[in-house]
């Protein structure tokens, strides 16, 4: 089988396409090796028993249950922006907690609340909760709005400052279950991360093999007849 040279400008428009496909299937493969650590992460965590108190360095405790006595502080609660599906306008309400055993203060992602309908417990309470990462500012994400009270992540710097409080850089989502008209409405403490990395990658590298089997079909040769000899009478 023989192929003819390709003229320059299709060699060029494969050889990129095809590297650029190459190379989103790499990536794809690196976020599967990200993805499937975190997963391993998060199973860790909550196989682990519920702490009853907080350690002073909270280093490798993301999604550690947890179980913890303190009084809330509601009159500095943050409004953190979200609409779960199928609920009222409102917020994520994100509310200081100061921990009877040693006085720190953390934060409470007490659940969704439409606004203004909230409950404030008083006294001393108890929380059930998963500690998970700080959200962090992500590229195109909207500003905070400390001012209005509307936070699109956790700034913990800029939240002690809204607060006047010093709030420890600990965030825990609180568990349990949803009670009519009760707000806010906790998790169900169920963690899901979606994993397709794999199949996207498998996509990109079928992609790139295809525009080769194209471009390579697209120069070959077509075979050529052999004539059969003119006979002489």
């Amino acid at each position: 089988m023989t192929f003819r040279k390709p003229q320059l400008i299709p060699l060029l428009f494969i050889v990129i396409a095809v590297s650029t496909l190459f190379s989103l299937g790499i990536w794809q493969l690196q976020r599967l090796q990200w993805k499937q650590a975190m997963i391993a992460t998060i199973e860790y965590g909550q196989s682990l028993p519920a702490l009853g108190t907080l350690p002073q360095d909270a280093t490798g405790l993301d999604y550690r249950k947890v179980m913890l006595t303190g009084t809330f502080v509601h009159d500095k609660a943050l409004h953190m922006v979200g609409h779960p599906k199928d609920s009222a306008p409102g917020f994520f309400i994100v509310t200081p907690f100061k921990l009877d055993d040693d006085g720190r203060t953390i934060l409470i992602n007490r659940g969704y609340s439409p606004k203004d309908h909230e409950s404030k417990p008083e006294g001393v309470q108890t929380v059930s909760g998963i500690i998970r990462p700080v959200r962090i500012k992500r590229p195109f994400s909207p500003d905070n709005f400390p001012d209005k009270n509307l936070w699109f992540y956790e700034d913990i710097g800029a939240m002690s400052k809204a607060t006047g409080m010093e709030l420890t850089p600990i965030v825990v989502e609180a568990v349990g279950e949803a009670q009519k008209d009760i707000y806010p409405t906790p998790s169900d403490g169920k963690i899901s991360l979606r994993n397709d990395h794999l199949n996207y990658a498998i996509t990109w590298f079928l992609l790139a093999a295809i525009g080769l089997i194209m471009f390579a079909i697209y120069h070959r040769e077509p075979k050529k007849l052999e004539q059969e000899p003119t006979e002489i009478t």
